[in-house]
């Protein structure tokens, strides 16, 4: 095939069925980068339908620049994330993104076993996007990547210092600093003690959320005593019994702020012992379990991202058609709920 000297007047058909600039037409008959699949669609679309080239020629452009993306997700209970890649898996299948896009479950988050995995998929892939978790082990493998070609990505928790093509994710500092607001604005008059739930400190969302979440309270808020943070490893199972040792340790708890997954676990616990409503909690994550949990009031606020807006940026950053930045953070309470 010989495009360096296409037809002007077919290259203008083309961008006005498609309704973008000739520059965009002749990026993507050229198969050059930084356009939108969705943009690229079009225009092989009008240039089928006006025929401008053959269909086996079409066919071959519109294979060429499909990379390979693999994703990377904890395996965990935390059912937003479970929720995310079953999103994940169908929006993948449902038109083409530009991308052979394949996600992956992993087990253990442990740093070396996260390394091993980025090693071992990162060989097979054009470019990987992983939950980060924080550690040199996890920062040097993605660097490895990065030096091999590979474009790296991070979702929703990042990994400090790596070099990484871009975080995919919320701001988790001002999301921890909104955890607080809302929190201290509920608390009664006498005040209490506050706590917080995470996961592990090997991801640096979850320790974001935190120290956003304890400046604001120490610096605003000095009637708001902060009795602690615990790791549940996003188990429902383990979060329920370290609330049951918070609320044994600390009668006078007003609140708990998970900065992980598995609320539910929190929330269970909250309801056997009836503190629903005397305990606020607030959460990451709209799924089906803290939808449940803020329409019964179990929950006074979720902080969360959309799905769909996070993988669309993901493919957007495959393609170098976006420039990084923090995804909006969506608050949902009990009065608005979707």
């Amino acid at each position: 095939m010989d495009y360096s000297q296409p037809a002007r007047a077919g290259i203008r058909d083309i961008a006005r069925a498609a309704g973008v600039s000739e520059a965009t037409v002749d990026r993507v008959l050229h198969g050059r980068p930084n356009v939108r699949p969705a943009t690229a669609e079009r225009v092989l679309k009008a240039a089928a339908e006006s025929r401008y080239l053959p269909e086996a020629d079409l066919a071959k452009l519109a294979r060429r620049d499909r990379k390979r993306l693999i994703v990377v997700l904890p395996g965990s209970a935390n059912s937003y994330i479970r929720g995310l890649n079953a999103e994940l898996r169908i929006w993948a299948q449902t038109r083409d993104r530009g991308a052979r896009i394949q996600s992956f479950l992993v087990d253990s988050m442990e740093p070396g076993e996260m390394a091993r995995c980025l090693r071992r998929l990162g060989r097979k892939a054009d470019a990987i996007a992983f939950f980060g978790v924080d550690h040199p082990v996890v920062r040097d493998e993605a660097d490895a990547l990065v030096d091999a070609g590979k474009t790296v990505m991070t979702l929703i928790s990042d990994v400090t210092g790596c070099r990484r093509q871009a975080y995919i994710g919320i701001d988790n500092l001002a999301a921890g600093r909104t955890a607080a607001f809302l929190m201290a604005r509920a608390a009664p008059p006498g005040g209490g003690k506050v706590a917080v739930v995470a996961a592990t400190r090997h991801y640096r969302a979850h320790v974001e959320r935190e120290l956003g979440f304890q400046e604001l309270i120490q610096r605003d808020w000095p009637h708001l005593q902060f009795a602690g943070t615990v790791e549940g490893q996003d188990d429902p199972q383990i979060n329920a019994r370290l609330t049951a040792e918070l609320l044994e340790r600390s009668p006078d708890l007003i609140g708990i702020y998970n900065v992980g997954g598995s609320s539910e676990g929190i929330g269970a616990e909250l309801r056997r012992r009836t503190n629903t409503g005397r305990v606020q909690l607030i959460g990451h994550g709209l799924s089906p379990g803290t939808r449940r949990m803020l329409s019964e009031g179990t929950m006074s606020a979720v902080l969360t991202q959309r799905s769909q807006t996070l993988l669309e940026v993901m493919v957007d950053q495959l393609h170098k058609v976006a420039a990084p930045t923090f995804l909006p953070l969506q608050f949902v309470f009990p009065t608005n709920l979707p």
